[in-house]
């Protein structure tokens, strides 16, 4: 197991005592993780995720929690936690599921169609919202022409109004004016009220495109947010009694309070905290080069670390939909263990997984919940891979029988194959589509990943480490005890972060733009220490991060940081951003101003502990026949929990441990390091 040193702790023989404890829980698409923080060691905690009400799997993860730790119930644990941070997909779903509410949307006249893009019709007219609910109007539009518009809009159905006008970034006004009209019109205690949305108020990006699609998308996904994160807390709050700090998780990295949480903010959080989780550990390994690849029930996803940072990109994408914002390099794709598996007709039998997910309800086959299409989960089951006596620990029951047959009927038949081939092409077929996204990742980036290392995570990140790592050309590969809950553990070493920004109404450097600019920093300094006071939270050692958005010849802006010294003068904001890694070259004009206040949070501190030498049979349990990654069909089975440093695994081996499963093919092997990770080599 992997010790921390985090905090001061005492059994009594019953119980925890006198100790403050913090929670970290990541929903999942398929299972939802749980990490409990305390003492010298960390609590790992997984439920089925509940996508009809995401609040019932948090409460199931904290009780699952308490019970692990020896308290009586999930009230009395709630009394001694501090501190609870929650990352979840709700945003994510909506978005990715196309079922949001019916939008609205107002543009400058002349731009309904292209939504101020370049392609004669914007990418999100007819998914996002309709091309008949988007209206242009023109800036000497008067109340009756604002307030006709929007009755047209919600007369044919729509929801939720957003308005998003050219050059709206540095003169807000008369989005702001329009949005009262029509608030006036139809105030919240009004049955009928429709909320109204200023793309100004979402992102003060330069990119007219950008903050029209930001707006849509927050729009499009708040309701189901908001609905979702003030249940949680009233039912924190409320029922359980609960007094600590309740933290969302950011796309930024970060965790903030709910009331400084936007729908937008929370997209991608998830993936995000795995990769700041591997950049934490790629610092404590020395490791520079990373890729970090994500796999658990639903989804598989890529990403990069170069020099021990996050890569960021812009423009990006949110789901395909390009934005002008600078975010982590993350490439994803719908597979995972829920993924379901279709026979393809032709002369050469193949197999597709996916996009389609039996998620947890009813979940594989083997699940025996009603499940009735093979899943990548069976074929593991049904190849041995996965030991349906031990899944999870022991705690969930699942049907190997029950796997195999349903592989064997809608598999193997239908392609005149035996069921252990049907299998083998189910998982080589996985393999491959994974080691496709960094084959692509490595062409979209330009860069030679051979010499990178894999870390590899997820409920499934340990089965397809070493079998991806082959097939993409990478030689080095690290699992980890806490990678199945990855994700929840970046979030424990996440700081909170509340990002403000503001748009600058001049482009030119000058003295007076650099006192205007001196005055807005004092204000958003103020809003951030107002912000964490009202999230329980000692604004106390905070750091403070400046960056300019600053457009050169190119078409695309570039974020840019300066120290604040540098607010001096004109020409010493002149001289730093000349001299900034990344500014453009020639003439600068500024777009935005942006201010990151960052207060640090207590972290799980790694303890290494002595080589013990590389025999590992006292955690050898048995051996198992196996359909994939071993040329004589058999594994040795080994308990992951039992093996201490410097122990040594030859594949091929199944390393079975409480929270997930991780594979040894022939030709490689694991070595156990004083963290209690796993780094694996080709033998």
């Amino acid at each position: 197991m992997i010790q921390w040193r985090l905090a001061f702790k005492v059994w009594d023989g019953e119980g925890w005592v006198g100790f403050v404890w913090t929670v970290d829980i990541d929903v999942g698409g398929t299972l939802t993780d749980g990490l409990f923080t305390g003492g010298d060691s960390v609590t790992c905690v997984k439920v089925d995720t509940t996508p009809h009400d995401l609040t019932v799997c948090l409460f199931d993860c904290l009780a699952q929690g308490a019970a692990q730790l020896n308290f009586p119930d999930t009230a009395a644990f709630l009394e001694n936690v501090e501190l609870i941070r929650w990352s979840t997909t709700i945003t994510s779903n909506v978005l990715a599921e196309l079922r949001g509410p019916r939008i609205g949307l107002v543009v400058s006249k002349g731009h309904e169609n292209n939504l101020y893009g370049s392609e004669a019709q914007s990418g999100i007219l007819n998914r996002l919202l309709t091309s008949r609910d988007v209206i242009g109007m023109d800036g000497a539009a008067t109340e009756s022409t604002i307030m006709n518009a929007a009755r047209v809009l919600l007369e044919s159905g729509v929801r939720r109004i957003c308005i998003s006008l050219a050059g709206a970034h540095r003169h807000p006004d008369r989005e702001i004016a329009w949005k009262r009209v029509i608030d006036q019109q139809y105030p919240d205690h009004f049955l009928g009220s429709v909320p109204v949305l200023a793309g100004s108020d979402i992102s003060k990006s330069a990119d007219d495109r950008t903050r029209a699609y930001c707006a849509v998308i927050n729009a499009y996904t708040h309701g189901a947010l908001a609905a979702t994160l003030f249940k949680a807390e009233d039912d924190l709050r409320d029922v359980s009694r609960y007094e600590g700090t309740f933290l969302v998780s950011h796309i930024n990295g970060g965790v903030a309070g709910i009331a400084k949480t936007r729908a937008i903010d929370t997209l991608e959080s998830g993936p995000v905290l795995g990769i700041l989780g591997s950049a934490h550990l790629a610092k404590a390994y020395g490791l520079k080069d990373v890729v970090a690849m994500d796999v658990g029930g639903t989804t598989a996803k890529i990403s990069l670390l170069a020099g021990g940072e996050p890569i960021y990109r812009k423009p990006s994408d949110l789901f395909g939909i390009p934005v002008e914002l600078s975010l982590p390099y993350l490439r994803s794709i719908a597979l995972g263990g829920g993924s379901v598996v279709k026979p393809l007709a032709g002369a050469r039998a193949s197999v597709q997984l996916g996009p389609e997910s039996m998620g947890s309800y009813p979940g594989p086959a083997c699940y025996g919940l009603g499940g009735d299409q093979p899943t990548l989960t069976d074929a593991f089951v049904a190849a041995g891979l996965i030991n349906p006596d031990y899944f999870l620990g022991g705690t969930k029951q699942i049907d190997c029988e029950l796997a195999r047959k349903t592989i064997e009927d809608s598999v193997a038949k239908p392609l005149k194959l035996s069921t252990e081939e049907a299998c083998r092409l189910a998982i080589g077929r996985a393999f491959e589509m994974v080691a496709g996204v960094i084959a692509g990742t490595q062409a979209e980036l330009q860069q030679d990943l051979s010499k990178h290392a894999l870390f590899a995570y997820g409920g499934n990140g340990g089965l397809f480490a070493c079998s991806v790592a082959e097939k993409a050309g990478l030689n080095s590969v690290y699992v980890f005890s806490l990678g199945p809950v990855f994700s929840a553990f970046g979030s424990s070493v996440s700081d909170i972060c509340h990002v403000y920004e503001r748009a600058l109404p001049e482009p030119a450097i000058s003295d007076d733009n650099v006192a205007r600019i001196r005055t807005m920093l004092d204000e958003m300094k103020a809003e951030g220490t107002q912000d964490l006071l009202g999230e329980g939270i000692r604004p106390e050692r905070l750091s403070y991060g400046l960056e300019f958005e600053v457009t050169g010849k190119g078409r695309h802006s570039v974020p840019v940081a300066v120290a604040e010294s540098s607010l001096r003068s004109a020409k010493d904001l002149q001289a730093a951003l000349e001299n900034a890694p990344g500014s453009p070259r020639g003439a600068i004009s500024l777009d935005l101003f942006r201010l990151r206040v960052r207060k640090e949070m207590s972290k799980p501190r790694l303890v290494e502990r002595a080589s013990e030498g590389p025999d590992s049979s006292h955690a050898r349990v048995g051996k198992r026949q196996v359909f994939w990654g071993s040329r004589g069909g058999e594994a040795q089975i080994y308990r992951w929990e039992s093996l201490r440093p410097g122990n040594r695994v030859e594949g091929c081996a199944v390393l079975e441990g409480l929270n997930t499963t991780y594979f040894v093919p022939e030709g490689w092997a694991l070595v156990m390091d004083g963290y209690g990770n796993g780094k694996l080599s080709r033998a």
